[in-house]
């Protein structure tokens, strides 16, 4: 069986590089993003100053790296599929992260995707739907396939990971795992059975049926069918917005729809 591991990377690699080296000019490049962004290549002299970094203690050195790094010693990775931050950080370290794989452990298959308005404030839903629907996309992808697929959470932003980890176990993947730096070896996190309550079920499905359609369902129309409380509930939870008399879902709630069998 294939081990199909799909990592949010953080920023910890150019972090940790930046609290230990003694170099004032390489603190500041690790505080410019538009440099970072422009020095993310294996031919820049920064990028091979970090990557000897890297290589020296990689457990140490990146957060993603330590959380992988039983099943890495197991071979138990064979691909590998990165998602990074729409920054200059971002790039940079799931580049340097990407040549160190290949380079050590040449695993099959090694692919990075840059998120979209992933990591930006401004941006904070249309990032968390670009990263939803790439992840969805993609473990349905291998699940039809045949893979066994792990979800590393360890890097990138809680509020982002906490999503992607329900996601996750609503595709019911096989493994969940995460490692703080203060742990030795990381946790597997557990994979509830969850699902859509019932209640929601028959609506949703409705919701989303409209909304390819038409963008929205008349608020009147729902309340007639399931009453006002329902529309309330979905409104409370986010998962729908209410605008002019319109029931709109929310860019999260169709992402993970379009994914998920009702």
């Amino acid at each position: 069986m294939v081990n199909s591991h799909l990592v949010i990377c953080g920023t910890s690699i150019i972090d940790n590089y930046s609290r230990t080296t003694s170099s004032d000019e390489d603190k500041r490049i690790c505080e410019d993003d538009r440099e970072l962004r422009e020095r993310s290549s294996p031919a820049n002299q920064f990028f091979i100053k970090v990557y000897d970094y890297l290589k020296r203690d990689p457990w140490k050195a990146s957060a993603e790296l330590n959380a992988m790094k039983r099943y890495l010693e197991k071979g138990l990775v064979d691909e590998v599929y990165l998602y990074y931050t729409d920054t200059g950080r971002g790039k940079f370290c799931a580049t340097i992260l990407e040549k160190y794989l290949r380079d050590v452990y040449t695993p099959r298959r090694i692919e990075s995707y840059k998120v979209e308005g992933f990591g930006i404030k401004e941006f904070f839903e249309d990032g968390l739907v670009n990263l939803l629907d790439k992840l969805m996309s993609k473990i349905q992808n291998l699940i039809t396939a045949g893979h066994k697929i792990y979800l590393n959470a360890t890097g990138g932003f809680k509020p982002e990971n906490a999503i992607t980890v329900i996601v996750a176990s609503l595709l019911n993947i096989n493994e969940i795992y995460y490692i703080h730096e203060r742990f030795i070896e990381p946790i597997k996190l557990p994979i509830l059975p969850i699902t859509i309550n019932p209640k929601y079920t028959k609506l949703l499905k409705e919701l989303y049926e409209d909304h390819k359609l038409h963008g929205f369902t008349p608020k009147t129309r729902i309340e007639k069918n399931y009453g006002s409380e329902m529309v309330d509930e979905l409104k409370e939870r986010n998962l729908v917005k209410e605008e002019n008399g319109k029931i709109i879902l929310r860019k999260w709630t169709e992402i993970m729809l379009k994914y998920m069998k009702l």
